[in-house]
C-alpha cells in the first residue's frame, strides 16, 4: 500500500516522487507513474523496489507511525540540545534601523547593559546544560548579542576570560564557538585585539550596497551607515577575523538579493545569511495586503542567488535546508527557541527567546535543576513545529519565529507563513536542481 507520507511533483513529463518526512526524490517518466498507478507491473519492478526502499510502499500504516515516531523522536534529541548561550549584553542600540524592534524595545523596558555577574552566572547555568546533555558531534555557541552588543566591552571581555579559563580547567567543552553579532560601527582596535586573543567570529549587519542599505539602515542621528560598516568589515578581514555577514531582506533590495552573493564575496567574508523581515516593523514596511507577496519575491530572490553564486554554501539560508536535503534529515528548526539556546537578556531574566521576554526567573536565582528544554513556554512552542502540521514541505521547514507569529496574528501556534512560503519554494527547487544534475551526469 502507498505510505500517506508520499507526495509528488511534476514537471516536463518527469514525476518527482518523494517522502514528506525525508524527501529524498525518486525520479521516473509520468508514462511509468500512470502504469504504476493504474497497477500495470510490468516494466515498473525496479520502480516498485525503489519506492519500497525508500518507505514510499509500506505493508500496513503501522510503518509509517514508526517512522514517524523515528522522526520525532530525533527532533526531540535534537531540541533537548541547548548548543547556544546567547548573552544580551545590552538592549540599547547605536542604531536606529527602520525595520528592527530593538530601539521600540529599549524604550519600552530601558537600555539596559547585561551585568558581569548576570554574564558569569549564564555561563555556569549554561555549563550546567552541557554536563547534561554534551554531545562531542555537535558544535557549540556562545553568542554575544544585543541591542549592540559592543556598547557594553567590559561584560564581554570579562565573558570571554570566563570562558577561556572554563575551557583550560575541563569544565567547557572545547568545541565551543565564540561570536559577536555587532552593527560593526564600534568594531575598532580594541575589539580587533579582543577577537584575536579570544578567537572570536564577527556577524556583521549589512543590507547590501551603499543605496540599498542606507535607506534604513542608519544610526541614532538617521545617518546612513554604509561607509563606516563597510570600514570594519574590511578591517575586522585585514586582521584574520572570521567575518560573516547578516542581511535583510528588505523593500529596498528585495529586486537585487538575486546578485548578493557576488557582492559580499568581494568585501571576503567567510559567509553571509539572509534575514525575512519579522514582526510588525514588516507591516508597517509593506502593509498588510503586501506580506505575501514579498515573501515569495524574497523567496526567488535567495533561491536565484543560491543558482548564481560560485561559492557553494556561501549562504547560510539555502545551505542548511540543502544539507539535510542532501542527507535524507528532517530539517530542525529556523530558530532555536525550541529548546536549543538560553538566553541570559540584559536585566539578567532567562528567556527561550532573544526577542520575547519569557521572564523564566532572574539567572543568578535559579534551581540547580533549572533545564531550558523542560520549560512551560518552550513545551508549548513546540506544538508549532511543521512535524505536527499539514504541509507537504515539512521536511525542509523549521517553523519559522513564534516571536513573529505573535507580533502578526496574535497566536504563539499560528503558521509564520514567511517559512512556509519560503520552504515550499525551497523544496521544488532542490527536487528539480537534483534531477537537472543527475540528468547532466548521466552518460
Amino acid at each position: 500500500m502507498w505510505s500517506q507520507y508520499l507526495r509528488i511533483r511534476e514537471r516536463n513529463g518527469v514525476v518527482a516522487v518523494f517522502h514528506e518526512l525525508h524527501p529524498d526524490p525518486i525520479y521516473c517518466s509520468s508514462e511509468q507513474w500512470q502504469c504504476l498507478v493504474s497497477e500495470v507491473t510490468e516494466g515498473t519492478q525496479m520502480l516498485i523496489s525503489d519506492l519500497k526502499q525508500h518507505k514510499l510502499i509500506v505493508e500496513s500504516l503501522d510503518d509509517d507511525r514508526r517512522e514517524f515516531d523515528r522522526v520525532a523522536s530525533d527532533l526531540e534529541y535534537k531540541l533537548d540540545q541547548p548548543t547556544i548561550l546567547y548573552l544580551m549584553t545590552a538592549q540599547g542600540c547605536n542604531f536606529g534601523c527602520g525595520y528592527c524592534p530593538v530601539p521600540e524595545t529599549a524604550k519600552k523596558h530601558g537600555a539596559s547593559l547585561l551585568s558581569v555577574e548576570d554574564a558569569i552566572a549564564g555561563i555556569e547555568l549554561w555549563q550546567k546544560h552541557l554536563k547534561d546533555v554534551y554531545d562531542s558531534n555537535l558544535q557549540y555557541f556562545v553568542i554575544f548579542y544585543g541591542g549592540e552588543p559592543l556598547l557594553n566591552k567590559e561584560t564581554i571581555k570579562a565573558s570571554l576570560a570566563c570562558l577561556k579559563m572554563k575551557k583550560e580547567m575541563g569544565d567547557l567543552p572545547p568545541n565551543i564557538n565564540l561570536m559577536i553579532a555587532t552593527n560593526g560601527i564600534l568594531a575598532d582596535d580594541e575589539t580587533i585585539v579582543m577577537c584575536k586573543e579570544y578567537d572570536v567570529m564577527v556577524a556583521v549587519g549589512l543590507d547590501g550596497p551603499k543605496s540599498t542599505n542606507d535607506a534604513l539602515r542608519v544610526d541614532s542621528d538617521g545617518n546612513g551607515t554604509f561607509d563606516r560598516t563597510v570600514a570594519s568589515i574590511k578591517r575586522l578581514v585585514q586582521n584574520n577575523i572570521r567575518t560573516f555577514v547578516s542581511t535583510s531582506i528588505t523593500p529596498f533590495n528585495i529586486d537585487q538579493i538575486s546578485e548578493y552573493s557576488s557582492f559580499f564575496s568581494e568585501l571576503g567574508i567567510e559567509k553571509f545569511g539572509f534575514n525575512f523581515l519579522k514582526g510588525r516593523m514588516l507591516l508597517r514596511l509593506v502593509g498588510a495586503d503586501g506580506v505575501e507577496d514579498y515573501y515569495r519575491e524574497a523567496s526567488h530572490g535567495v533561491i536565484e542567488n543560491a543558482r548564481r553564486q560560485s561559492r557553494p554554501g556561501f549562504e547560510y539560508q539555502m545551505e542548511k535546508k540543502q544539507v539535510a536535503f542532501d542527507r535524507r534529515d528532517f530539517y530542525p528548526v529556523d530558530c532555536t527557541c525550541y529548546g536549543n539556546q538560553l538566553v541570559i537578556q540584559p536585566d539578567g531574566q532567562i528567556s527561550n527567546c532573544p526577542f520575547y521576554k519569557s521572564w523564566l526567573g532572574h539567572v543568578r536565582n535559579m534551581s540547580d535543576g533549572f533545564r531550558i528544554w523542560n520549560q512551560p513556554i518552550v513545551k508549548e512552542w513546540r506544538k508549532r513545529l511543521p512535524l505536527y502540521h499539514s504541509g507537504e514541505a515539512k521536511a525542509v521547514s523549521g517553523g519559522g519565529c513564534a516571536w513573529s507569529s505573535i507580533e502578526l496574528k496574535g497566536d504563539l501556534l499560528a503558521i509564520d507563513d514567511s517559512s512556509q512560503i519560503f520552504s515550499e519554494e525551497v523544496l521544488n527547487e532542490l527536487i528539480w536542481s537534483r534531477y537537472d544534475r543527475l540528468k547532466t551526469q548521466a552518460p
